[in-house]
């Protein structure tokens, strides 16, 4: 989350903090609106480990997509979403990537003026219809995980991109875990309020 002209800019990964936890979320907001004082939090190996790892597993998904797809794998260089000139250049180059009907897009990016994202992977069906797809160290799907693949859906959809009705998390051991998107709308629409 961060300040853009006065207005908050929220995330997927805020939407995950905030289902967690809304008190430490909203503490969160506070501390960015200049309410509070940040506290010092000291960093956790554990964690920074596990971003590691989960760093290696979304280059590994990429790279057997790129073996799979060859040059239809458009990849978006992450901005720094401060940067309104970056963000606007790396939104134009993610619907570039769907208009010229790219096989994957990697870490598309979505701004809408309120919500900015990165999308893992978002892969051309057969039928020629986009499915969102999420690389997650976990074994399992999660809800905050799945929300995440819910927002970006939705930003699909608020482009006018045909999207497929599942949307897919590759998880740390191999196994695909797909979802029908009607299910997680729902919680979705409701998480974001």
């Amino acid at each position: 989350m961060y300040l853009l002209n006065g207005a908050v800019i929220t995330s997927a990964s805020d939407l995950t903090a905030a289902s967690n936890c809304e008190f430490a979320f909203v503490r969160r907001l506070d501390v960015k609106l200049g309410r509070l004082e940040a506290v010092f939090v000291e960093p956790d190996a554990m964690l920074e480990r596990t971003g590691r790892l989960g760093d290696a597993h979304e280059a590994a998904v990429l790279a057997r997509l790129k073996t799979a797809h060859g040059p239809g794998v458009v990849e978006i260089a992450r901005p720094d979403i401060r940067d309104a000139e970056a963000l606007a250049s790396a939104v134009e180059q993610t619907a570039h990537a769907f208009a010229s009907q790219a096989d994957v897009v990697f870490q598309a990016t979505f701004f809408d003026g309120a919500f900015v994202g990165f999308a893992d992977f978002i892969v051309r069906t057969d039928d020629g219809r986009y499915q969102v797809r999420d690389s997650k160290l976990a074994r399992s799907a999660k809800v905050t995980a799945l929300l995440q693949l819910a927002a970006y859906y939705e930003q699909l959809q608020k482009m006018g991109i045909p999207t497929a009705d599942t949307v897919s998390l590759i998880l740390g051991d191999g196994e695909v875990s797909e979802h029908d998107i009607r299910d997680i709308l729902p919680v979705y629409r409701h998480r974001r309020e």
